[in-house]
Order: C-alpha cells, then structure tokens, then sequence
C-alpha cells in the first residue's frame, strides 16, 4: 500500500510539472517581451494591446495605453538594450502566472520593466506591464506648466 502511494505522488508530481514547465514559459516570455519592447519602440500601440489578456485590457483601455506610452515615449525614448533580472513561475489550482523582471536601458534613461504573464507555454498572455524609471517622474517644472496651462484656461 505504501509504494502505491509513492508511486501515485510520483505520477501526479510528473504530470505537475509537465502542465507547467518553466523553460516552455521561459521561452514564450523572452518572446513576447522582444515583440513587446519592439512594439513599444516603433510606437505600435494597438498591437501591443492585442498582446494583452482579457484582464490587461479590461484594467486598461486602449486610449489609457496609448497615453501611457506616450509619456514613455517622450520621456525615455525607444528600448536599446535590455537583460533579464528575474523570472518567477508560480502555478497554483487557479492557473499559472510567470513575472519577469528587465533592466532596460531606453535612449533617453534606464528604467526596470516588469511583465505578468498569465498561462502556459504558447496561452500565455500578458496581463501586467509597469515601468519604473526616475525619468517618469513628476518634476517641480512640470508642475508648474501644468498649473500655468490651468491657469491659461
């Protein structure tokens, strides 16, 4: 009875990590970050929000994208390089979710953009995309055009 158990754990931990193999997410991750970053460089935004799940596109609509990267456009310019500083596959019974972390170097700045995937292999779909660069930032100059332009009004 003992090695029925054994060899039933053994079974269900094989069949486990074939539903979730890390280096297929790996693989489909880098993939879709270059096409992403590539996107983001040329400034093809409808593309890059096809890219995303149901739940990307519903937390973000299309016109609050195109004006997020156009902040980002503007203020780092297009991807020159960019290295992978960490990748992270958590599976539970609710699915699997792969984060990435990159160190990219834009023309304007550097900034560290974080990817959330949802799924497997080839059914993984972006569902997060945040960059955090002090180029993004808020400026006192900028505060003050904003309120200059308020005042305009």
């Amino acid at each position: 009875m003992p090695r029925f158990f054994a060899l039933s754990f053994a079974v269900l931990l094989a069949l486990g990590l074939a539903a979730c193999n890390p280096v297929e997410n790996f693989d489909e991750a880098t993939d879709q970050i270059d096409r992403f970053q590539s996107h983001l460089s040329y400034g093809d935004v409808d593309e890059m929000y096809l890219m995303g799940s149901p739940m990307f596109r519903k937390s973000t609509s299309l016109a609050d994208l195109r004006n997020q990267v156009g902040v980002i456009s503007l203020r780092l310019g297009p991807v020159e390089t960019t290295q992978r500083t960490s990748f992270n596959v958590n599976t539970t019974p609710a699915g699997t979710r792969t984060v990435v972390t990159m160190q990219t170097r834009f023309e304007q700045g550097d900034g560290v953009e974080s990817y959330t995937f949802v799924g497997n292999g080839e059914n993984m779909r972006l569902e997060g995309w945040n960059v955090n660069s002090s180029r993004l930032m808020i400026t006192a100059e900028d505060m003050k055009a904003l309120q200059d332009m308020q005042s305009a009004e």
